[in-house]
């Protein structure tokens, strides 16, 4: 009987797996080198702007090493085999992840204006001690928004025949309750981050789209005016794409829990059911996606990433073309390179 209950081989639930898994390598490499181009250079540590960078990227591998993982945990088997307490608390520290995540982006965003708009103001606002207080302080928004998912999902256990068998879920007080926080999550989660990541995305974008008549003066002395533009113009790209791929990934998964909590067609329900999974899957890979953007359009990250294959690939006879101490040099160079 218990063998019913495994999920896993059917084109769906094959499908939805391999591409976890795909995303998994992805988000645990992407900001593992994110963390490494960081945290083992001091010029870079010494400016605060990272520590936001460095707090998302360990936000991102949190949510690919718990989320992730049990999720597709629940795909392979539908009962809940990990006892009470990480029933309790799986759903709480993912909840926490993703919201810890989205509140980083914003503090970025937040952050990234500043410099961009307000320079002079952006040094006397962001002190080290005062972007460590904001990124305490996310979490603490984060946990305090997840604690009803420590309160109300518990292990319900039934016994069949002399089988004993549990399932992860949750347990309301009413349908309106959960309805109630269901469109909190989707106000605190989404609604909000994402109103102020593409407002301050967009003007960022606006700003460096436009010429400056400072940056023409001061670049006018080293005759590389169209060079600068042309960065700030990529720059500006960059951030309209940070602030889109985080509205989409996110979007179906919100629309369809909310949407669940209406009284619905039999048929519309069974179809969101069965797109809920690859909705949640959107949702996850987000985790992974800015270290591939970095990569492909900042050239300080992608030029690291490159520098540390040539020196992996000259450990096995391959293209030797300098020392082994000078590729490192040049690693630690490039890591010297701000990434946002």
């Amino acid at each position: 009987m218990e063998d019913s209950f495994f999920s896993y081989n059917t084109p769906d639930k094959i499908v939805l797996i391999c591409i976890y898994v795909v995303v998994f390598f992805l988000a645990l490499l992407g900001n593992t080198l994110v963390l490494i181009m960081i945290c083992f250079n001091k010029s870079v540590r010494r400016n605060v702007a990272n520590y936001f960078l460095v707090n998302l990227a360990i936000a991102d591998l949190l949510v690919a090493l718990v989320c992730i993982p049990f999720t597709v945990a629940k795909h392979v088997y539908t009962l809940w085999v990990y006892g009470e307490f990480l029933c309790r608390t799986i759903e709480f520290m993912q909840g926490i992840y993703v919201e810890g995540s989205v509140l980083t982006m914003v503090c970025m965003s937040a952050e990234r204006y500043l410099a961009i708009r307000h320079p002079m103001k952006m040094r006397r606002i962001c002190s080290e001690k005062r972007i460590k207080q904001v990124i305490v302080l996310t979490w603490i928004l984060a946990i305090i928004s997840m604690c009803p998912l420590i309160i109300f999902i518990k292990l319900d256990t039934i016994d069949i025949g002399g089988l004993t068998i549990s399932f992860c879920s949750e347990f309301w007080p009413s349908s309106n309750h959960r309805m109630a926080y269901d469109m909190f999550l989707v106000i605190a989660v989404y609604i909000i981050p994402g109103f102020f990541i593409v407002m301050l995305y967009t003007l960022i974008g606006c700003s460096l789209c436009k010429p400056d008549h400072y940056l023409q003066r001061a670049s006018s002395c080293i005759s590389n005016e169209v060079r600068v533009m042309a960065s700030r113009r990529k720059l500006a790209r960059m951030m309209v794409i940070i602030s889109i791929l985080f509205a989409v990934c996110w979007m179906p998964y919100f629309i369809i829990t909310t949407s669940l909590n209406f009284r619905l067609e039999p048929q519309t329900k069974a179809t969101m059911l069965s797109l809920y999974p690859f909705a949640l899957l959107l949702g996850h890979s987000n985790c992974a996606q800015n270290p591939i953007l970095y990569c492909c359009m900042h050239r300080g990250f992608h030029d690291f990433v490159t520098a540390l294959l040539k020196c992996q690939c000259s450990r096995h006879g391959l293209k030797r073309t300098v020392s082994n101490a000078q590729k490192v040099l040049f690693v630690l160079k490039m890591s010297k390179i701000l990434i946002v």
